[in-house]
This record gives C-alpha cells, sequence and structure tokens, in this order.
C-alpha cells in the first residue's frame, strides 16, 4: 500500500497485558481515588469512636498517599502507553502491583484495628467493608488481573482468619457463605477480564476492516499506489496548505513510452508487471509526503508538496534515468521502457489540481512530441 496508508499507529501489544485494558485501567483511576477516599471515610465514621484518633489519622493518611501514588502511576501508564515504551509500560506494571500490596496491606490493618479496639459484632461490619472493597476492585484492577488476585487473596485471608478467631460461633454460616462465594467472585472478574478482551478484539476486527476498506478505496489494485480519485482530493487538500502558508508545490505527470508496444509484443500481463515494478521503483525515490498515484493506463501522476518547479525537476529527471537504466525481466525476457514527463508549478494562474494537472499534461505531451524519455518543465 502508499507509505502514508502502510504506517498506522502502534496498536499491538506493548506488554503481555493489551494496552487498552492498560488505557481503561487509566480511565478507571479517578473514579477509584474518589471511591477510596468515601470508603475510607465511611470507616472512620463507623469506627472513630473505638480506634484512637492518632491511629485512624495515620491509616488515613496512607490511605491519600497510596491513592496519589495510584493517580501518578496512572498519568505514568498513560504517558509510557503513547510514547509506545515496552520497558516503561512493564516497569508501571510492576508499580501497580506494589499499589495493590500496599491498598490491600492497608483494608487489612483497617480490619486488624477493628478487632484490637471495637467490640462484637463489629468484625463483620469490617468484613462487609471489605467484600465491598473486593467486588469494587473487580472492576477497577481486573484490567491487571494478577493484580487483582494478589489484592483480592490478601484481603479475603486475613479477613476469614480474623472471623474465624474473633466471631461469634453463629457467625461461622457466614463464613462459609463467604468461603463459597470466592470462587463465584473469582469467577466473575475473570468473566469480566475476558469480557473487556473480547469487546476489545471485536473492536480491533472492526477497525482493521475499515482501514482496508479505505486503503481499497483509496489505491489502484494493481499498483498499489494512490487512485485518481483520492489524488485529487490529497493534492486539493495540500494546495489549500500551500496557499495558506505560502510555500511552493509542484505536480509531475509522468508516462511510459510506447506502453502499447509491451502489450502487443509480450502480453497484458507483462504489461502489468512492468506498471507494477515501476511504481515500485518510482515511489523508492519519493518521500513520505509526496502524493503518488496512478492516473489511469500507463500513466502516473506526483504532487510533491513544499517543491518549486526547478526542484520538481530535479526528482523527475532522477526517475526518468531511474527508468531508462531499469531492466523489467518477465519470465525471463528482458523488458526496457522510457518514461515521458511533465512538471507543473502551483502559481496565480494554476490555482487547483485541476489546473496542475492540466498544465502537466501540456507539458508531458510536448516531452512526447519532442522525442519521448524527456522532462519538459
Amino acid at each position: 500500500m502508499p507509505q502514508m496508508i502502510r504506517e498506522r499507529s502502534i496498536e499491538g501489544r506493548t506488554s503481555d497485558v493489551h494496552p487498552k485494558l492498560l488505557a481503561d485501567l487509566v480511565n478507571q483511576t479517578p473514579r477509584v481515588a474518589i471511591a477510596t477516599v468515601l470508603l475510607s471515610l465511611i470507616y472512620i465514621g463507623i469506627f472513630y469512636q473505638f480506634v484512637p484518633t492518632l491511629i485512624l489519622s495515620i491509616w488515613f493518611f496512607l490511605q491519600m498517599v497510596s491513592t496519589a501514588y495510584r493517580l501518578h502511576n496512572a498519568r505514568e501508564f498513560n504517558r509510557s502507553l503513547k510514547q509506545v515504551d515496552l520497558q516503561w509500560t512493564r516497569r508501571n506494571q510492576t508499580q501497580f502491583m506494589l499499589f495493590s500490596i500496599i491498598q490491600a496491606s492497608l483494608w487489612v490493618g483497617s480490619s486488624l484495628l477493628v478487632v484490637r479496639y471495637a467490640p462484637q459484632p463489629y468484625e463483620m461490619i469490617s468484613l462487609v467493608i471489605a467484600i465491598g472493597v473486593i467486588n469494587a476492585a473487580a472492576l477497577s484492577m481486573s484490567s491487571i488481573y494478577r493484580a487483582y488476585l494478589v489484592f483480592f487473596f490478601m484481603i479475603i485471608i486475613p479477613q476469614m482468619i480474623i472471623m474465624t478467631m474473633y466471631g461469634e460461633p453463629h457467625h461461622l454460616g457466614l463464613l462459609m457463605v463467604v468461603a463459597i462465594a470466592i470462587p463465584a467472585t473469582l469467577i466473575l472478574s475473570k468473566s469480566i477480564h475476558q469480557s473487556r478482551l473480547s469487546i476489545i478484539a471485536t473492536h480491533d476486527e472492526l477497525e482493521d476492516s475499515v482501514r482496508k476498506l479505505h486503503e481499497l478505496s483509496i489505491s489502484d489494485n494493481l499498483t498499489d499506489a494512490y487512485n485518481r480519485r483520492y489524488f485529487f482530493e490529497a493534492s486539493e487538500d495540500l494546495i489549500a496548505d500551500a496557499r495558506k502558508d505560502q510555500h511552493k508545490a509542484a505536480l509531475i505527470m509522468l508516462d511510459v513510452d510506447y506502453f502499447k508496444r509491451i502489450n502487443d509484443t509480450h502480453g497484458h500481463q507483462a504489461g502489468d508487471f512492468v506498471l507494477v515494478k515501476l511504481a515500485e521503483a518510482i515511489r523508492s525515490t519519493l518521500r513520505d509526503s509526496d502524493i503518488f498515484a496512478r492516473i489511469g493506463g500507463e500513466e502516473f501522476s506526483i504532487f510533491l508538496n513544499h517543491t518549486s518547479l526547478e526542484g520538481a525537476g530535479v526528482v523527475a529527471e532522477k526517475i526518468r534515468t531511474l527508468v531508462e537504466n531499469m531492466t523489467f525481466d518477465y519470465e525471463s525476457t528482458p523488458i526496457r521502457v522510457t518514461v515521458s514527463i511533465g512538471i507543473s508549478e502551483l502559481d496565480h494562474q494554476k490555482r487547483t489540481a485541476d489546473d496542475l494537472y492540466k498544465a502537466s499534461d501540456r507539458k508531458l505531451y510536448a516531452a512526447k512530441e519532442s522525442g519521448r524519455n524527456r522532462v519538459v518543465l
């Protein structure tokens, strides 16, 4: 495909976690930060009468520090994803895992404070808060699933131990319910993770199909150069920019000399072969910003942005010489061709792509009339 089409933005994996899952993690982070603050305040509102104020203040301060750390981690994730930096992204994943351990440790610490300072049955309230934290994390952390697993087990196992050691005997039934709910919660979080991956895969396939359809709609199916319609549309956009910024632009028309002889002598497949190889050779001489198209038959056109008439002449002569010295080996048969070229420059008289095309076409005709295999400015 043309260079402009081939150079797609990098959307492949930058780590073992799909980058779109990481982007979703970044988007979820502000909501997670707000939820953490609210849950922490609820915890303080319930247990301030039991837990010493200094200890609660230290715990809340550490919660805010860890929340700020996650916000920073999300910003770093966002930057590494934009720059497609593999090592940076992996380092951020490691830091997120560290955050998960710290956050889980703080919630476990809150439960231990309840056991230490609050009377029974407040450990049940602590259990409910812990389960709420775990379920909320299933949405916000499942993008990096192993981090969620670490978070989940670091919270739930100490809670079960606390309930076993300090809960009332009739609370053991609740403990059994929690134990039974563990596989269900893990299955739910895994399902959320897989569902996100499935949605991303479907979206990627749709984007790829749209991209391919777009490429087909703007390219020549034989040579992979742009087609005539797209050439004129893109050229008009570049001309508008050239007029706005007051810089030079030029258009080259190129035609294969005596191309009918190739078809008559070697067959149309040989002619197609020559056109394909010719297009590849011409494209190799151009910049990424140049618009190269097959206008029809054996005729090609090139729009050169930021290029004067003299500069376009240098490019055209380079192409003419390249083609003249090429040998197109088709089924062990060497075929030699030349090209005639006409060039026009954007000015007050030639203001549109069609104006440039017509002017270049007249120069091309002059090149043909004066003996072919030459450039006319």
